[in-house]
């Protein structure tokens, strides 16, 4: 399966409009203001935390989630002691709960901090993605499309349109 993603530099502008403007509205901030998360499945939760799975969100990712703080805070690197030892606690358990329920043969965890790094809320979010050995993308981790799509920026700098002679992107070193 070839995967492509035209990366035309708007992406960056789209992320940065959305982060001003729940920045500039709090008050209506889908992970800050939904103490309930109507519209979603509350899985899990513990004092700090609370996982959830939504579909209107999951992109066809199955039985993906994550985990948000109760406290709104912008980034990972907001979280106080207690909110990052919860959040891990909170993560031992999703793992144990998808274990038992929909039997991944791995995951992908990631957070995603400012627009520049993918982020689009200003609300602290721990993606929870299962994997199985039989999806198209199995193997295939997040530093794979970063390597990728930055190999693709090189070619187009040395003006090399032909990208059937592009290099793996674990040829690209780690």
């Amino acid at each position: 399966m070839d995967v492509t993603v035209k990366l035309d530099g708007t992406l960056l502008g789209r992320r940065q409009q959305e982060w001003a403007h729940w920045l500039a509205h709090p008050q209506d901030n889908p992970l800050s203001t939904r103490a309930t998360f109507a519209g979603a499945e509350v899985v899990l939760e513990n004092e700090l935390c609370v996982y959830v799975q939504d579909s209107r969100y999951s992109d066809g990712l199955r039985a993906s989630g994550y985990i948000v703080t109760r406290r709104p805070c912008e980034t990972v690197f907001d979280l106080t002691p207690a909110e990052t030892v919860s959040s891990h606690d909170l993560l031992a358990e999703v793992c144990t709960y998808l274990e038992e329920t929909v039997k991944p043969d791995g995951y992908t965890v990631g957070w995603n901090v400012f627009p520049a790094g993918g982020a689009h809320i200003p609300h602290v979010h721990l993606h929870v993605i299962p994997r199985w050995n039989t999806d198209a993308s199995a193997g295939v981790g997040l530093r794979y499309f970063l390597k990728a799509a930055a190999q693709a920026a090189k070619r187009r700098q040395a003006g090399d349109t032909d990208l059937s002679t592009a290099p793996h992107p674990t040829e690209v070193s780690p």
